[in-house]
C-alpha cells in the first residue's frame, strides 16, 4: 500500500514538473543542458539517453569528503556498497551477489578494469586517486548492448581530469583514524604540442579494528601509485594516452590452520591510447587500444595433518608447509567506433570490440589459459516526431569458451520539451562465465614441508575444485519506465525510475575452495522505484538526494544447489543518501552527508552514517591552501556487510591539507 502511494505521488509530481514552461537553453551548452557520453556511446542530452543515468561530478566529490572511490557510489540510487575487508570493496547496482563485483562493467577513460583471472573488479588495485577524477557516469541498468557481457547490471565510467583543467602543481595530505595516511602530488603542463598530467601517491590504513569475537583484524593496505594522461590535437587527430602503475601490499586474517599471516603484494600496470578523427562535422571515427596486467604474490605458512596433503607416511601429527595463491593476468582490448549524424533526426554508432585475456596460476589453474572475445555493437537514435524518439541498440558477442549471444535494447522517449522526457526501456543482457568459473583446476601445493619424512618436502592438498565448462551465461531481462526533468531556470534536475527485472541462470554459489560449485542454480526477480534530485541554485549551494525501494525474491532453478540469501542479502529494501554543501564568500565550505541502507549484509544489518566536512581556502597571489576536516559517524552498532567488520569507535576523523599552485 505504501509503495503504491509512493509510486503514484512521484508520478504525479513528475507530471506537475513537466508542465512547467519550457526552458530556453542551447542544445550544445553542457553548463545549461547536462550531456552524458556513456549509455549509447554517443554524446546526448540526459533527456534523450536510452537508460537511467547518474552523474557524480568534481563538485560532489570534493563536498563529500570521501577518500575511497567505491564509497562515492553510496550517492547513487539503488547502488549497494560494502567492504568485505579493509581493502576489499564490493560495488553493485541493485546488489545481488555480495561476494565479488562480477556483474558491473567499470571503465576508466573507456578502459575496462574488470579482471578476468578472478572474475572481479578489485577496487584496491585501480591506479588512480579520488582527486584524479573529474566526473563519473553511472548507467543504472543492463548495458551489454553497448559494452558487452560484463555490463550485466550497469556501467561505471570514471573520467579522469584533463591536464589542462587542473593546477600546475597540487599537493594533498590526509591523515586520520585507523592510521590513515594519504599523500598525493600531481603536476600538469604543456608537453610535446599537448598537455600532460601526472600523479604520484601513497595510501595506507589499518582497516577494521576487531571481529565479532573481539579479536584484532589484520586487514591493512598500503599502496603506491603513478598515473599520467597526455592530450594533444595533431593534424586534426585528437590523441589521448594514459599510463599507470600501482604497487601494493595487503594483510589478511589468520585462518585456523595458518601459522603466518597471509600477505600479498600486487603490481598493476596499464597503457591506454585513443585516436579520434573528425572526417566531417557529422562523421567521427575513434580507435582505442588498452593493455593491462596484474601480478599477485600471495603467500603464507599453514600447519595441518600430513594425510591432508598426501603424505600418509609422515609420522608427525602435524606438519608445516608454505602455500601460495600467486597469479598473473592480463588483457588487451581494441575498440573501433564509427559515429555518424545522418540528419537532425537520425544518429548512429557502430563498432567492433576485440578482447584477449590471459591468466596463469599454479594454484587456481595449474597452467596458463587464454580467452578471446569478439563484439559487434550498434546504436540508432531516430526522431519519429518532434516529441517522440526511438533508440535501438544491440551487441552480437562471441566468447571462445561460451559461444555467441545477442543482447538487444530498445528505448522510447516522449519529450515534453528538450529538457524533460518520459522514457520506456526494454533490454536483455548477459554475463558470460569467466575463466575461474569454467576452467579452474584449483588446488594447493605445500612446499618446504617440515618435519620431512623420507626426504618428501612437498605435498598436494587433497581438497580440490574444478571449473564447470558447461556453465551457461547469466541472463537478465529488464523493463523500466522513467522520467527525467532538467529545470535549469531553477537549477534543478530530477530523475525517477520504476523497474522490473528478471535474472535467470545465476551463478551464485561461493567462489571458495570448499564450496566451489559454479552452476546456473538461481533465479531472481527485482522490482521497485528509484529517484534522484540535484539542486544547485547558485555556486554556493549543492543539494543532492537519492532514494531507492527494491523488492527482491530469489528461488532455485530446476532444483540445483542455491541459497536465496546469496542473491538478496546485498540488496537493501530501502536505501538513500543526501549531500548538502554550502560555500561562503570567505571560501569556507560546510558539507553534510547522510547514508542509509536497510537491511544489508549477511547479518541483515542497518547501515546509517552521517558525514561532515569543513574546509577553508586561503588564497595568495598565485596559489591557495585548503585545510579540511572530515568526520564519519555511525549511528548504529552493526558491523559492515560481514559480521566481522567492526570499528571500535563510532566516529572516524580525518584532517587534510591541499596545496594548489
Amino acid at each position: 500500500m505504501h509503495r503504491l502511494t509512493l509510486t503514484r505521488s512521484l508520478t504525479l509530481c513528475a507530471v506537475a514538473f513537466s508542465l512547467c514552461p519550457p526552458v530556453n537553453a542551447s542544445l550544445w551548452n553542457p553548463d545549461e543542458l547536462p550531456v552524458v557520453l556513456t549509455p549509447a556511446r554517443l554524446k546526448q542530452n540526459r533527456s534523450e539517453v536510452p537508460a537511467s543515468v547518474s552523474v557524480i561530478d568534481r563538485v560532489m566529490i570534493t563536498a563529500s569528503g570521501l577518500r575511497d572511490i567505491p564509497e562515492l557510489f553510496r550517492l547513487i540510487p539503488g547502488t549497494s556498497v560494502g567492504a568485505r575487508d579493509g581493502w576489499n570493496y564490493v560495488v553493485s547496482y541493485h546488489g545481488t551477489n555480495y561476494r565479488d563485483s562480477r556483474r558491473m562493467q567499470v571503465l576508466i577513460d573507456g578502459r575496462s578494469v574488470y579482471q578476468s583471472g578472478l572474475a572481479t573488479v578489485d577496487w584496491n588495485d585501480i591506479p588512480i586517486t579520488i582527486q584524479d577524477i573529474e566526473r563519473i557516469e553511472v548507467v543504472r541498468g543492463p548495458s551489454s548492448a553497448s559494452y558487452g557481457a560484463n555490463a550485466f547490471l550497469g556501467v561505471i565510467n570514471i573520467i579522469t581530469r584533463h591536464p589542462s583543467d587542473i593546477n600546475e602543481y597540487e599537493l594533498n595530505v590526509l591523515r586520520g583514524t585507523e592510521s590513515t595516511e594519504n599523500y598525493r602530488l600531481s603536476h600538469a603542463n604543456e608537453f610535446l604540442n599537448g598537455t600532460l598530467r601526472f600523479t604520484v601517491a601513497s595510501n595506507h590504513d589499518d582497516g577494521f579494528d576487531i571481529d565479532k569475537d573481539g579479536n584484532e583484524r589484520l586487514d591493512s593496505k598500503s599502496n603506491q601509485l603513478f598515473n599520467a594522461r597526455y592530450e594533444a590535437l595533431i593534424n586534426n587527430y585528437a590523441i589521448s594516452v594514459g599510463v599507470g602503475y600501482k604497487s601494493g601490499e595487503i594483510t589478511d586474517d589468520l585462518a585456523d590452520e595458518d601459522v603466518t599471516q597471509p600477505y600479498a603484494e600486487t603490481d598493476d600496470y596499464y597503457l591506454s591510447a585513443t585516436i579520434e578523427k573528425e572526417l566531417s562535422e557529422v562523421h567521427q571515427l575513434a580507435i582505442q587500444y588498452d593493455f593491462s596486467a596484474q601480478k599477485q604474490i600471495r603467500r603464507w605458512s599453514a600447519e595441518l595433518p600430513p594425510s591432508l596433503i598426501g603424505l600418509d607416511d609422515n609420522p608427525s601429527p602435524l606438519v608445516r608447509g608454505d602455500a601460495n595463491e600467486d597469479l598473473r593476468s592480463g588483457r588487451q582490448d581494441i575498440d573501433f567506433q564509427d559515429t555518424y549524424i545522418w540528419s537532425d533526426g537520425l544518429k548512429t554508432v557502430t563498432g567492433v570490440h576485440l578482447r584477449r585475456s590471459r591468466v596463469s596460476s599454479e594454484t587456481y589453474y595449474g597452467r596458463t589459459l587464454t580467452s578471446n572475445n569478439y563484439q559487434l555493437f550498434f546504436n540508432i537514435e531516430k526522431n519519429i516526431t518532434d516529441k517522440f524518439t526511438v533508440n535501438t541498440g544491440g551487441s552480437y558477442e562471441y566468447e571462445q569458451s561460451v559461444g555467441k549471444n545477442f543482447s538487444p535494447r530498445i528505448a522510447a522517449h516522449y519529450h515534453i520539451n528538450k529538457n524533460s522526457s518520459f522514457r520506456a526501456i526494454y533490454s536483455k543482457a548477459i554475463r558470460t562465465p569467466d575463466l575461474l568459473e569454467t576452467s579452474a583446476n584449483w588446488t594447493y601445493t605445500a612446499r618446504n614441508v617440515t618435519p620431512a619424512s623420507n626426504g618428501k618436502t612437498e605435498g598436494i592438498l587433497l581438497l580440490t575444485a574444478k571449473g564447470n565448462p558447461n556453465v551457461k551465461p547469466e541472463k537478465i531481462e529488464s523493463k523500466e519506465i522513467g522520467y527525467y526533468g532538467n529545470f535549469n531556470k531553477y537549477h534543478l534536475q530530477w530523475d525517477v525510475k520504476i523497474f522490473y527485472d528478471k535474472l535467470n541462470q545465476l551463478i551464485s554459489n561461493s567462489i571458495a575452495l570448499e564450496r566451489f560449485n559454479p552452476v546456473n542454480g538461481g533465479n531472481l526477480m527485482q522490482s521497485g522505484i528509484e529517484t534522484e534530485i540535484d539542486y544547485r541554485p547558485n555556486r554556493k549551494w549543492l543539494v543532492h538526494i537519492s532514494y531507492a525501494f527494491i523488492k527482491s525474491k530469489a528461488h532455485s532453478n530446476s532444483g540445483l544447489a542455491f541459497t536465496p540469501s546469496t542473491e538478496t542479502s546485498f540488496t537493501p529494501k530501502n536505501s538513500g543518501s543526501a549531500l548538502i554543501s554550502y560555500r561562503t564568500n570567505d571560501n569556507i565550505q560546510v558539507s553534510f552527508a547522510q547514508y542509509y541502507a536497510r537491511s544489508i549484509g549477511t547479518s541483515q544489518n542497518k547501515y546509517s552514517r552521517s558525514d561532515i566536512r569543513l574546509s577553508k581556502i586561503i588564497n595568495s597571489s598565485d596559489s591557495e591552501i585548503e585545510i579540511s576536516y572530515s568526520g564519519q559517524y555511525r549511528h548504529d552498532d552493526d558491523s559492515e556487510l560481514l559480521s566481522s567488520n567492526i570499528y571500535k569507535k563510532d566516529l572516524r576523523q580525518f584532517i587534510g591539507i591541499n596545496f594548489r599552485y
